[in-house]
């Protein structure tokens, strides 16, 4: 049987091994500085990682000190919503008028009647002072016809007066005034201006006005 010889260590080697079986033992074998450190002594020499400390939770309020602050919460809000609704019913309310004095109606005088026994049935009413743009004061007003019968040609002279005025105080303007026809318990408005020295707006208002009339014709 052939057998060659090893170069590295000189052995007889058989033919049917390529390599030599004892070189390559000694090559596969370890040496002990080579051979790995154990496990536990690698962890003992590895460095400590430190773990991680856990977040701090957010301190809690006792349940007393929030039944407090709810509480406070809903006074707050309960007492502005009355506050606003105060405050709206206060503009919804209209501003409150003083009550207009009251105008008793142009009734004549004793004297007129007696100068005129019509004068009883004419009423002289609905006084409204106005001005043109030439500062001329002028006066609106209705006659008013309280009888069953038709008056024609009706013509007065008329005193305005304060409601307050005595019987021999002097007018604040006067003014006449003359309708062609006037039917029974008919009303007619006119206009005519007013012989005075005041303005319109020195003049009493309509409510503290009151027409002394007499008439001139039939």
């Amino acid at each position: 049987m052939f057998t060659w010889i090893c170069p590295k260590c000189g052995g007889e080697v058989p033919p049917s091994y390529s390599d030599c079986p004892r070189c390559a033992d000694k090559a596969a074998a370890p040496t002990a500085a080579e051979q790995p450190a154990p496990v536990a002594q690698e962890a003992a020499a590895a460095p400590a990682v430190p773990t991680p400390a856990a977040p701090a939770r957010p301190a809690r309020l006792p349940g007393w000190a929030l039944a407090l602050l709810f509480g406070l919460a809903f006074v707050v809000i309960l007492g502005g919503g009355l506050f606003a609704y105060q405050k709206l019913q206060t503009r919804a309310e209209p501003p409150q008028q003083e009550p207009l004095a009251f105008q008793p109606p142009s009734l004549p005088s004793p004297e007129a009647v007696k100068a005129h026994p019509m004068t009883r049935h004419i009423e002289v009413t609905a006084l409204r002072l106005t001005e043109d743009s030439k500062q001329k004061a002028f006066i609106q007003f209705a006659v008013v016809n309280h009888s069953p019968a038709e008056i024609g040609d009706l013509a007065a002279n008329v005193n305005l007066k304060s409601i307050t005025a005595k019987g021999d105080q002097q007018p604040v303007g006067t003014f006449s005034f003359k309708i062609p026809l006037l039917g029974p318990y008919e009303s007619k408005d006119l206009k005519a201006p007013v012989d005075t020295k005041l303005r319109v707006y020195e003049l009493p208002d309509w409510q503290f006005l009151r027409a002394d009339f007499q008439i001139t014709s039939p």
